[in-house]
């Protein structure tokens, strides 16, 4: 998945995570998540992190999240690609993470 966004741009980001095996939805319910957008995959630190107190769990029991990215955290220099990483936890289902590409492009004034 790549997900396109305009430097200093502020925007929600919706995840919906499905079983592979069938399609249907998996509860993020009582999920614990996590994201981390950096540079480059072998970087230790975080460019933009959210932890689970950012996602909006409105429809969670549905698998549907959402998390905002604010201007400042996507005034970030536009270029080829971030690797973004959303950390599920605290599910019996469920205990791993997953990997997006995140482009920021120049934004025209």
């Amino acid at each position: 998945m790549t997900i396109i966004l305009k430097q200093g741009e502020a925007k929600p980001i919706q995840f919906t995570v499905t079983k592979k095996s069938d399609g249907s939805a998996v509860d993020l319910a009582g999920a614990t998540l996590s994201l981390c957008i950096k540079a480059n995959k072998t970087d230790t630190e975080c460019l933009i992190s959210k932890s689970d107190g950012d996602f909006d769990k409105t429809d969670a029991s549905d698998g549907i999240v959402v998390v905002w990215l604010s201007a400042t955290n996507t005034n970030q220099t536009p270029g080829p690609f971030y690797i973004g990483e959303l950390r599920i936890t605290d599910l019996p289902t469920i205990d791993k993470s997953y990997d997006f590409q995140l482009v920021i492009i120049r934004s025209v004034h």
